[in-house]
């Protein structure tokens, strides 16, 4: 009995490249003989392909008359438990008046991936190549028994599927040897983990997150997004801590005034995240029937956040 499938199907453990990305000299363009980084643990990506469209109607008709597309987005996102900041600091990190510095927003970014596909009723590789990517959001949450997690949401000017040899790149170098590093956990980061103010706090779990609201440059003429460029830069915090009768925190609140506020993601290094935070909202709830320790959760605005390389 022949298949009424037709064709060999796939799953993500056919992945053949993993994800790695390159930085881009030019907005959109992948470097020639590009050498490609590790993304590090990548355990997740969701990818839209998205027209921007104009519904057009004849009065008199209740059926469209025309969809018109009138541009082109490509909003991607990714999730991993980090073994370093070099991914993550592209959504965290200031860049500067010229536009151009590495490791930063500045710096817009093409992903690479491949997988074994249905190309002609045979498994091919299957390129997916990502260019002009920027990180419009991200969010760090760090939690009592579990790992530390990164969701990272980008904009891309182009997602290209492709058959063609490396993916139609011009002499890349791949990653040779992923990553075997251990992924941050809760225990990483070591027993004095958040400090408010001077003061250690023990907490159930704590997230900041960045919006770095990226504005997709679009022309008239032109259904390509031109540029990635970065606006106002919102950064808030949340934390859930064990109560205790320290209330520094209360009275920022109270005071409108900042903590300096440094979240430790790994002891080694230190791998830290630090900026300066304005509590602004306190939630404690308390009830009869109540089986765990009493908590109260903390959140509020940071002027800025870093996250050291």
């Amino acid at each position: 009995m022949s298949s009424i499938l037709g064709f060999p199907p796939t799953t993500v453990h056919r992945y053949q490249k993993l994800m790695q990305y390159v930085e881009e000299s030019t907005f959109a363009t992948t470097p020639t003989s590009a050498a490609f980084v590790d993304a590090s643990i990548i355990n997740s990506t969701r990818t839209t392909y998205e027209n921007a469209t104009e519904t057009y109607r004849k009065l008199g008709r209740r059926t469209l008359y025309k969809l018109i597309k009138m541009g082109v987005m490509f909003p991607w996102s990714c999730s991993f438990s980090p073994v370093d900041t070099a991914l993550i600091r592209y959504g965290t990190e200031n860049g500067n008046n010229a536009g151009t510095l590495t490791g930063t927003i500045d710096k817009s970014l093409t992903f690479v991936n491949s997988i074994f596909a249905n190309s002609g009723g045979t498994l091919t590789e299957y390129y997916i190549v990502r260019t002009g990517c920027k990180c419009d959001s991200i969010t760090v949450t760090t939690t009592s028994k579990g790992m530390v997690t990164v969701d990272m949401n980008w904009l891309a000017s182009s997602i290209t599927p492709t058959t063609t040899a490396n993916g139609g790149l011009t002499t890349p170098i791949f990653v040779a040897s992923p990553t075997t590093a251990t992924p941050w956990s809760n225990l990483t980061g070591g027993t004095s983990k958040l400090s408010i103010g001077g003061v250690v706090y023990p907490f159930k779990t704590a997230s900041f997150t960045v919006n770095n609201n990226l504005d997709p440059v679009d022309i008239d003429g032109s259904s390509a997004i031109q540029a990635l460029e970065p606006t106002v830069k919102q950064t808030t915090f949340t934390c859930e801590v064990i109560v205790q009768k320290d209330l520094a925190i209360e009275t920022a609140i109270t005071n409108g005034t900042s903590l300096a506020l440094i979240l430790t993601l790994n002891s080694t290094g230190p791998k830290t995240a630090t900026g300066n935070w304005f509590p602004t909202r306190k939630e404690e709830t308390d009830a009869s029937d109540e089986t765990k320790v009493r908590t109260c959760t903390y959140s509020g605005e940071l002027d800025d956040v870093t996250c050291t390389a």
